[in-house]
């Protein structure tokens, strides 16, 4: 690990002036679960590190008339612990469950795996679902861009180097909601998934499912053809779950690496894409209850 500078701003202004003076020559800390591991594998030597934690204005969860306001410092553990999250966004509280261990939950924040923008992050594909907006300001002012749009490729994002994210806003729904977050992974606790599903059911008068990937392709993906089977079927049963579950591993193109081969990841998808559907249809599901 090589020296570097470390900036505590205390507002955010004073985070964009800094970021402003250093330019690609500094990196964003807020939790630190994924910098510090760069940072010990020499995959990132930043000459700053502009930590965020103390900033207030970027803490805590705030539920405005129609939307969520999740902001950059708020961790896993807040997410589980959140009664709103876990009525509104399920799945969002299961995958936030899913991820390493109560001690990295306390630490990590959902911007933070957002961010790191690997394919593997167990937030994207949740905040894929529910359509989540990346809340973002620079020395140009603020944009809004949608999670699938603001991940461009592994590790890479849409963020300029002078732009700090903010937050993450979701609108609440207007409906009752199920959701469903499945991860296949090789040990029961501090593994990255080898391959996930996460499914949500909206349930008002046009019923509509949606359903998106971990660890099977390089951008956020949404199985579409498998949607509009399910959207536009009159009964869900196991021929029409089945059908979905093939055609959600059609629609991926996972890679050979250290932690699973390409045709498992496939199966995987297939097994998982037919189990979250199935929990969705069970009703509301709570805080990861179900595996």
């Amino acid at each position: 690990m090589r020296d570097f500078v470390l900036e505590r701003p205390r507002s955010l202004s004073e985070a964009l002036d800094a970021l402003g003076r250093h330019g690609k020559n500094a990196i964003i800390k807020s939790g630190g679960t994924d910098v510090i591991v760069w940072l010990h594998k020499s995959i990132k030597e930043p000459d700053y590190i502009i930590d965020l934690t103390a900033i207030e204005q970027l803490k805590g969860i705030t539920i405005n008339e129609d939307n969520v306001e999740i902001r950059a410092l708020v961790t896993l553990s807040e997410i589980i612990e959140d009664s709103s999250m876990k009525r509104y966004f399920p799945a969002l509280v299961q995958a936030c469950r899913a991820h390493s261990d109560p001690l990295i939950r306390n630490r990590a924040t959902v911007i933070g795996n957002v961010c790191a923008a690997v394919p593997s992050g167990d937030m994207i594909a949740p905040l894929v679902c529910y359509d989540a907006k990346v809340e973002i300001t620079g020395s140009n002012g603020t944009r809004k861009v949608p999670v699938s749009e603001f991940i461009i490729g592994p590790k890479k994002t849409s963020l300029a180097v002078d732009e700090v994210v903010t937050g993450i806003r979701i609108a609440i729904p207007v409906v009752e909601t199920s959701g469903c977050y499945l991860k296949a992974i090789r040990r029961e606790a501090l593994d990255i998934a080898q391959a996930a599903v996460c499914c949500t059911l909206f349930k008002g008068d046009n019923r509509e499912f949606r359903i998106a990937f971990c660890a099977v392709s390089p951008r956020p993906l949404r199985a579409t053809e498998a949607e509009k089977l399910l959207n536009s079927s009159g009964n869900i049963d196991d021929r029409v779950i089945k059908r979905a579950a093939e055609l959600a591993a059609g629609a991926v193109d996972p890679i050979t690496d250290v932690r699973a081969s390409r045709e498992y990841r496939i199966d995987m998808i297939a097994e998982l894409t037919s189990r979250a559907i199935s929990c969705c249809l069970e009703g509301p599901v709570e805080e990861g209850v179900r595996r």
